[in-house]
């Protein structure tokens, strides 16, 4: 009884520090890279004129980060280029072009213009007249979903970049529609293209946006508007690139720690205790166990290659095959934080987590892309829900796939993990149901779910794209180091998981029992990371107790055990020792499915030579 009532006031403990800390989130500080746009390096550039600016200006970034540089032509002077700077009070001119631009309100948009010349661009014989101007995208903001325009009068053609994916260009401060637009590549080469009803340049690749382009526009032939546009992204295995994962150095070194210190504190715990004796017998080390653990599991080969496929899905893929954000219309609930900016598809925990924002996202001048976004949002997160449920976190969620990587390393190192005990689960719930209220409702409270989530610093990293961590970053360490002992810890109290679970019923892939075959030896309990009991406790209801074998096979012998926690990994099936006693349908077809051959096959001695 004791036990049991400091088990409660700690949880209780947990639970309020949970509420309260994430109110002053930002107070807790794991690494800043003091991003604000003030922080920049600007000064003119000793490079070369790169092959995408085909104008006498133009702009680029240092390989490190935080520098923005200036370029102009040997014949221009400097003086007469005039810098324009995006404020959070509107607009602002810089007279010389030599001169800092950026200020501690600068939103990170900057249009670089020079006065009228004469040029033959179009190889006539005859002069026309050229406005070049150049643009400079930098920082998180440049990735804002809503187009962030100068609209000046002294900038009548201009490039926008929306939705984190296309080109928007307008002339006269209107939306530039079925007009031709001649665009200079990042390799040089010059294209036609057009651009559509919503004045985005069509079929211009994602690459070009990524690595600068100049885009040319003459409205009767005589005048020339020539804009070249960059945008601060950076290659993989750059500088820059490497700079980012200098928080997960700092998550995993602490979770390191974190892992040593309960290693040895559940050590010393043994010397005072028999029931931890057990632990003085591990012998820590990268060796071979004493069985030959084996498995002939195909359907567990799959579910490793989903999980490594939707790592590289929402972390490398956007950049590596030069789409971007894609699909980022297309929403499927799995944890990665959508700060990396190169996700192929979008991801739902920021939205969710932020109701008041989905509406909002482009702002009131686009109340069609707002509703448009909007819906298919819905439909699509909902589809997810509905139909596939808590399988995408089993196979395709890349915080799973951290916490399944973290448990290979403890068995490698043939350490113990700690056992969830029924007790252990109860008290777990309280602290995801804390988690669910913040997710959803944290942000009606002033508050931003994403300075407390664990999960914000990894494949925001991962993808070379630099974020502070605050509160979130000190609870990422205690994941880590959670996941290094219980499997899966963080899924056991993730809200999003619990929201999929919610639809269950009417999810396409069942988990289900054979209830005549099923001993109840409760292999699959202490096999599944979720600690669902139900799987080897529940019997058909349909079947009265103390009928005879066949009677209980003609009433129907299989029953439903998908919860709202299961995830439908499949480690029950694979550890069930029973032919046929736990399988997993997908509309109603079976497609894995126990079976004693392959239980047994995992003992099997390792043969010689």
């Amino acid at each position: 009884m004791k036990g049991r009532k400091i088990g409660t006031a700690i949880v209780c403990a947990v639970c309020v520090f949970l509420i309260v800390s994430a109110f002053f989130a930002k107070d807790f500080v794991l690494y800043d890279y003091h991003m604000n746009v003030s922080d920049y390096h600007y000064a003119k550039t000793e490079k070369e004129k790169p092959l995408s600016a085909d104008t006498s200006v133009w702009f680029s970034y240092g390989d490190a980060g935080k520098a923005v540089y200036y370029g102009v032509s040997e014949e221009i002077r400097e003086e007469n280029m005039t810098v324009y700077a995006l404020t959070q009070t509107g607009e602002m001119s810089v007279t010389n072009g030599n001169e800092n631009p950026i200020r501690q309100d600068s939103l990170g948009h900057f249009i670089a213009a020079l006065p009228m010349t004469e040029a033959d661009i179009d190889g006539d014989g005859e002069a026309e007249k050229v406005y070049d101007y150049a643009r400079a995208d930098l920082g998180l903001n440049a990735f804002n979903p809503a187009p962030q325009r100068f609209l000046a009068e002294e900038i009548p053609f201009e490039l926008v970049f929306a939705e984190r994916k296309y080109i928007m260009v307008y002339y006269g401060n209107e939306i530039l529609k079925d007009a031709e637009i001649f665009v200079t590549s990042y390799n040089g080469e010059r294209k036609k293209y057009q651009t559509d009803e919503h004045g985005w340049i069509q079929g211009l690749p994602n690459r070009d946006i990524r690595e600068g382009f100049t885009a040319v526009y003459s409205p009767d032939g005589e005048v020339v508007y020539r804009m070249h546009y960059a945008l601060e992204d950076y290659p993989y295995f750059s500088v820059h690139f490497w700079k980012a994962h200098l928080p997960l150095v700092v998550i995993f070194a602490l979770a390191g720690i974190g892992i040593v210190a309960v290693y040895r504190i559940r050590n010393r715990m043994e010397k005072h205790n028999p029931a931890y004796e057990v632990y003085s017998r591990e012998r820590v080390g990268i060796y071979p166990g004493t069985l030959h653990q084996k498995t002939t599991s195909k359907f567990l080969f799959v579910r490793w290659l989903c999980l490594f496929a939707g790592m590289f899905l929402w972390t490398y893929a956007g950049k590596l095959i030069h789409q971007g954000q894609a699909l980022n219309e297309i929403s499927i609930p799995v944890f990665s934080c959508p700060f990396n900016l190169d996700q192929v598809a979008e991801v739902p925990c920021y939205y969710l987590s932020h109701l008041p924002a989905l509406f909002g996202r482009f702002g009131a001048d686009f109340p069609e892309r707002n509703i448009a976004y909007g819906v298919l949002f819905i439909v699509t997160t909902l589809f997810c829900f509905i139909f596939l449920g808590r399988i995408l976190c089993g196979f395709l969620c890349p915080a799973g796939l951290l916490q399944d990587l973290m448990d290979k390393l403890r068995q490698a190192l043939h350490i113990r993990p700690i056992v969830v005990t029924d007790r252990l689960n109860r008290f777990l719930q309280p602290i995801k149901w804390v988690w669910i209220l913040l997710f959803l409702g944290f942000a009606f409270a002033g508050g931003d779910f994403c300075d407390i989530c664990p999960l914000k610093g990894f494949t925001t990293a991962q993808g070379g794209y630099w974020t502070n961590l605050y509160l979130g970053g000190f609870f990422a360490v205690v994941i880590m180091a959670g996941s290094f002992f219980i499997k899966r810890f963080w899924c056991i109290i993730c809200p999003m998981g619990y929201l999929m679970g919610l639809l269950k019923r009417f999810n396409l892939f069942k988990l289900k029992k054979d209830c005549i075959s099923c001993t109840e030896c409760g292999a699959c309990y202490h096999a599944c990371p979720m600690r669902i009991k139900s799987i080897y406790t529940k019997r058909d209801k349909e079947t009265p107790s103390g009928y005879p074998f066949m009677h209980k096979r003609k009433c129907g012998n299989t029953v439903n055990v998908q919860t709202v926690d299961c995830m439908m990994c499949g480690e029950c099936i694979h550890k069930c020792p029973e032919d046929n006693a736990l399988s997993m349908t997908f509309c109603g077809k079976t497609i894995y499915k126990s079976s004693r051959k392959t239980f047994m096959s995992k003992f099997s001695e390792k043969k010689e030579g």
